[in-house]
């Protein structure tokens, strides 16, 4: 016991006296004494780490987190739209907290107070917060999560003892839902987890402003016609595009249902289908069997290749059996046809007749030509967002025919709205991007002038002639093409009652600037006539209306300000051949 006290002798004891050996041998142990040393260091570390433990278990979980310094987040970047319109920005903001128990000690909560805190802060539950006070079971709750710096101000000037703050800084998107899946998100550290938020990400924390070639008053245009075609034709859901066929740009992409990236819904639930969730980017992410519209691609190789010309006359007198199955036409005209009728009638025997004629190497060859085998090409967006076209994995004669008029193959709308802008780009191979592009690309030629202007011409047949009719606004020559696609079904086939409808317009078809494309997932004809859904009903008339808001602010005043009436069109086909995993029946459209 020596090492902790010395002995006191009694009164009438002298002090015990040690021999000298052992006098020294205490004088001279060091040891002893670091080890005394360490254990009382060790005793009072667990002490207070044991004293900090029981203090934290009486903390709310709220609470540990208010006390926890903001984290250093990096600040973020400007989005900019091509005109310098903010799209997103990085804020400062408060998250604005009272602690229940504080406040009741001080002598609670006046109702004069709760008015006037409802007053800066209108979500607040001034039940809830009347509650935790009177009732002291709580020592910290938030009063508001995101608040504004005169929000905090406000609350701060009312002097009610308790009530605190953490400045934080929170990303912010003006533009809400009209540009939701372009600019995408951050999580709660500003990491950006979707869209240009992710795709640019490290281009963001580096200072200066990104500029998009969005032109947001084109976003707006395009995203509230969809929107109103979506209600009218009580659709499931749309993708839409506007692009610079010159340049690549796009001036507007929308994707239907979408979300406000200011508040993110969850990530859909595992085992429900991705697609359904508004967080999915129908335009650069939804694959689809896009019908018709693939009858442009069918003929631009076969006229580049040589194989035929406009005038050029294929059978379509009667159905054809490829692979077991029958290929016909809806409302067909039963005779021969030239090329350029085949597209204004949108013939399915006659693509398949005009596919065989160009061949399956140089078709497949002509279609990995304009990109549709690999993922899409908007190296802004994070990989996820971009997806693969799926061409088929062998090329049989029942393949071959379907590929002619647009079955068989997924795509996105965007593979094939960049294909067509190259085919009409005098041949100039199209590379889409949402970053403001001063000048096109070296041209990277994919079909020859003479090609690309016999297609401009077929397109602006169909728009003003045919199916495309319901789009076309005199002044403009809007050219184009309307595809109807039956939609697959989960257990496999294809469902006969749901279809994607698609319209592809391309203005002015004889100086080519912009292409807009619009698709619109499972559409409805609710006018009581019977008729079915087809494009030209539907995704065609819904693309007029966008072009006719669109090319004003775009600078391209229309010659004649009156449209034309009797836009839809009744005798023209789409190309609804059934595909070839179906029975061979006969096929309504």
């Amino acid at each position: 016991m020596s090492g902790f006290f010395r002995e006191t002798p009694f009164a009438d004891q002298s002090s015990p006296i040690l021999p000298e050996p052992d006098r020294r041998s205490v004088r001279r142990d060091p040891t002893r004494r670091r080890g005394f040393f360490l254990v009382a260091l060790f005793g009072i570390a667990f002490a207070v780490l044991g004293f900090r433990m029981g203090a934290l278990a009486l903390v709310s979980p709220d609470e540990r987190r208010a006390r926890i310094a903001a984290p250093d987040i990096p600040e973020r970047a400007q989005i900019l739209d091509r005109n310098g319109r903010v799209m997103a920005s990085t804020l400062p903001t408060w998250e604005v907290a009272l602690r229940p128990r504080k406040t009741a000690e001080a002598g609670g909560l006046s109702p004069d107070d709760l008015t006037k805190l409802k007053e800066i802060f209108p979500d607040l539950d001034q039940n809830r917060l009347r509650y935790l006070v009177n009732s002291g079971k709580t020592s910290f709750t938030y009063v508001e999560r995101r608040a504004s710096p005169r929000q905090w101000k406000q609350a701060r000037d009312l002097g009610i003892i308790g009530v605190e703050a953490i400045q934080r800084a929170d990303r912010v998107f003006p533009p809400g839902r009209v540009a939701a899946h372009v600019l995408g998100g951050v999580d709660v550290d500003n990491v950006g987890v979707s869209g240009i938020e992710k795709g640019l990400g490290d281009r963001l924390t580096q200072g200066a402003p990104v500029t998009l070639s969005l032109d947001m008053r084109v976003q707006n245009a395009l995203h509230l016609t969809m929107s109103e075609a979506v209600a009218e034709f009580a659709a499931l859901g749309a993708a839409g595009l506007v692009m610079d066929v010159r340049t690549g740009e796009l001036l507007a992409m929308v994707s239907l249902p979408d979300f406000d990236p200011n508040d993110r819904p969850p990530l859909p639930a595992p085992g429900t289908d991705p697609a359904l969730s508004p967080l999915f980017n129908r335009v650069s992410q939804g694959i689809y069997e896009l019908g018709s519209v693939f009858k442009l691609v069918t003929a631009a190789a076969a006229l580049d290749a040589g194989v035929v010309d406009i005038d050029t006359r294929v059978d379509a007198s009667a159905p054809i059996y490829r692979g077991g199955f029958k290929i016909s036409d809806y409302l067909g005209k039963n005779r021969v046809m030239t090329v350029e009728e085949v597209i204004r009638y949108s013939s399915n025997i006659g693509a398949v007749r005009i596919a065989e004629m160009l061949g399956v190497p140089r078709h497949k060859a002509f279609l990995e030509t304009l990109d549709m085998a690999g993922k899409v090409s908007l190296n802004e967006l994070p990989g996820p967002e971009r997806s693969t076209g799926q061409l088929p994995g062998k090329w049989r004669s029942a393949n071959a025919a379907t590929v002619a008029y647009g079955h068989g193959l997924a795509v996105t709308p965007l593979h094939i709205a960049a294909a067509i802008a190259s085919i009409a780009n005098d041949g100039c191979k199209v590379t889409p991007t949402l970053l403001k592009r001063e000048a096109g690309l070296p041209c990277e030629r994919v079909v020859s002038r003479e090609t690309s202007g016999k297609m401009r011409a077929l397109m602006r047949v169909v728009g003003k002639h045919s199916s495309g009719r319901s789009a076309n606004i005199a002044g403009y020559e809007i050219g184009g093409k309307t595809g109807t696609a039956y939609k697959t079904k989960q257990t496999g086939g294809y469902d006969l009652n749901a279809r994607f409808n698609t319209f592809i317009a391309l203005w002015p078809t004889t100086e080519p600037q912009y292409v807009l494309l619009l698709s619109i997932d499972d559409p409805k004809l609710l006018d009581g006539t019977g008729k079915l859904p087809l494009a030209g009903r539907t995704a065609a008339p819904a693309a007029g209306r966008a072009i006719e808001r669109i090319a004003p602010l775009l600078g391209l005043a229309p010659t004649d300000r009156f449209r034309p009436s009797g836009q839809f069109v009744d005798e023209v086909t789409e190309g609804g051949s059934l595909p070839i995993s179906l029975p061979p029946l006969e096929v309504v459209e």
